[in-house]
């Protein structure tokens, strides 16, 4: 435990030596486990509270690599300054690290909840069909919408409306608006779903725009390389030749120095 303690503080040590302040533990990281912040020449990695202490080391390692990542560029697009050559079979070995590095329960609950609300959307439309045979689950459908008015017709776009006062919600709604025909409930309650479709959908999408940045990418990979590395030389060889090759050639003065303090 003192070992992994006075690894912390060395690497700590280094980054402050860097000019990067240091926050462990101190604050919620912007709902991360790890931030790093770099604005001019201010640069801040904070590390959220209750990690572990091998988390704190990985955490550090992560977030250095964003660092050095921004000192080279700014736009934290391009990884040309580590790598001689970003082919896309050096981006597909990165993802690679990320697939490893990544629980598969964080994108499986996801999947999981969109494909039960369709199967709950099919059974819906389904009903709705039996009155209504030219009825289409993805688009609106004007024939029941016009049925509805103030203010069931604002059941339509939320799951909970308040009129003078009063709270009127999807789970209500057999018992506030019991003179609703089934249909019409039906597709109250399609477009409700359809609506948390689109919430997950976009949560999929941001899901796979954060994993696929190149900084987290190269981030990630860095963190893999010194904690794993006979793993990481399994999964990314030409990434391994490449960060290898660049230590070794004091490439990036920084990531070699502080190589020497994880190894």
């Amino acid at each position: 435990m003192a070992c992994k303690r006075n690894r912390i503080l060395e690497i700590k040590s280094y980054l402050e030596s860097a000019g990067i302040t240091v926050n462990i533990g101190k604050t919620k990281a912007r709902g991360n486990r790890g931030v790093f912040l770099g604005r001019k020449n201010n640069y801040r990695i904070d590390v959220s509270k209750n990690l572990t202490e091998d988390e704190i080391v990985s955490v550090l390692i992560h977030e250095f690599a964003h660092y050095v990542h921004y000192c080279y560029d700014k736009s934290l697009k391009s990884l040309d300054f580590v790598f001689e050559n970003t082919s896309e079979e050096i981006l597909e070995e990165l993802r690679n690290i990320t697939v490893a590095q990544i629980p598969k329960e964080a994108a499986e609950v996801f999947f999981t909840q969109k494909n039960l609300l369709n199967n709950e959307i099919k059974l819906l439309s389904s009903s709705i069909k039996k009155k209504y045979p030219d009825f289409k689950t993805s688009s609106r459908y004007m024939k029941i919408e016009k049925q509805l008015s103030y203010p069931v017709n604002y059941l339509l776009k939320f799951d909970k409306i308040k009129v003078f006062n009063r709270i009127y919600s999807l789970e209500d709604m057999g018992k506030d608006f019991s003179f609703l025909s089934e249909e019409q409930k039906a597709y109250i309650m399609l477009c409700s779903k359809r609506r948390a479709v689109s919430r997950i959908n976009n949560k999929i999408a941001k899901l796979n725009k954060y994993y696929n940045n190149s900084s987290e990418l190269f981030a990630r990979f860095f963190e893999f390389y010194l904690l794993h590395p006979q793993k990481a030389e399994e999964l990314a060889p030409a990434a391994c030749r490449d960060i290898s090759e660049a230590l070794k050639t004091n490439k990036i003065p920084a990531l070699t120095e502080f190589c020497k303090i994880i190894v």
